[in-house]
């Protein structure tokens, strides 16, 4: 079952049943359960991906002239607009995870709101926060949880890039679950080099594909329609930018800005 982002503007999202059936009895919600971001507190843009869940902080990096497969149309530096602490350790529920997975004080950050695709979808709000255990001593690198309105928290696919998130699916199906995050939100810088790439990839007949990186790590593949200009539209939180197609030469692009 796959997981994409929220669409703006819709406050009930759906999340994957519970499998739990190997663990022992689900204990009830913890009463200082963190409550989930608003609408008004994430902040969005209408039509800008990952508006709500981070801001740029510099001017971004844009490609002039002819750029061909692989090479960076855009970059930027970014920040996580909503961050926070642990103020509890984060323990295992599932049978294969136990113990501490994330120390108390570990940093973290929203990462996103996501719903459920496919028959068994069932309703229920789902943010993902990601921590990072190691920076306050724990084993973990990093771990990023999709909290439920219960007491669990499910442990999102480790292969995929922990600092931006568009969409996912379960590695077997099911999840590995923790007891739910309690944390206080912070005002805190992120550490690592946070940057986010869009690259040229190819275009098609009436799409180009860009690679989105975050962090040096690739997150996913980007598909934008062209226009009849032959022109591709790419919206950021640090600007907009509009990829050209050159007919003499369909292994390249150009990159022109726009107003934001």
């Amino acid at each position: 079952m796959k997981l994409t982002r929220n669409t703006i503007g819709r406050l009930s999202v759906a999340l994957a049943s519970l499998a739990l059936s190997a663990c022992a009895s689900i204990p009830p919600p913890p009463a200082n359960m963190p409550p989930a971001l608003t609408l008004r507190e994430l902040g969005a843009i209408p039509g800008v991906q990952y508006s709500d869940v981070i801001e740029a902080t510099g001017a971004p990096s844009i490609a002039s002239g002819d750029i061909a497969s692989g090479g960076v149309l855009i970059s930027f530096p970014y920040r996580f607009k909503h961050t926070a602490v642990l103020t509890e350790d984060v323990i295992g529920f599932s049978m294969t995870v136990g113990g501490v997975q994330a120390p108390t004080g570990s940093p973290g950050y929203y990462a996103g709101t996501f719903r459920s695709v496919g028959p068994n979808a069932s309703a229920g709000p789902s943010d993902l926060w990601c921590f990072l255990p190691s920076a306050a001593g724990g084993e973990r690198t990093n771990i990023c949880l999709l909290r439920s309105a219960g007491s669990l928290a499910a442990i999102a696919p480790t292969r995929m890039n922990p600092y931006l998130w568009r969409q996912f699916a379960a590695a077997t199906g099911t999840f590995d679950y923790v007891h739910t995050p309690i944390f206080e939100r912070r005002d805190i810088d992120i550490p690592g080099d946070l940057r986010v790439e869009y690259r040229f990839e190819r275009w098609a007949s009436n799409y180009v594909r860009l690679g989105e990186y975050a962090v040096g790590r690739q997150v996913g593949d980007l598909t934008l329609p062209i226009n009849q200009d032959g022109v591709a539209i790419l919206q950021t939180v640090a600007g907009t930018v509009r990829i050209s197609r050159v007919p003499e030469n369909d292994s390249i692009a150009r990159v022109r800005t726009d107003t934001p």
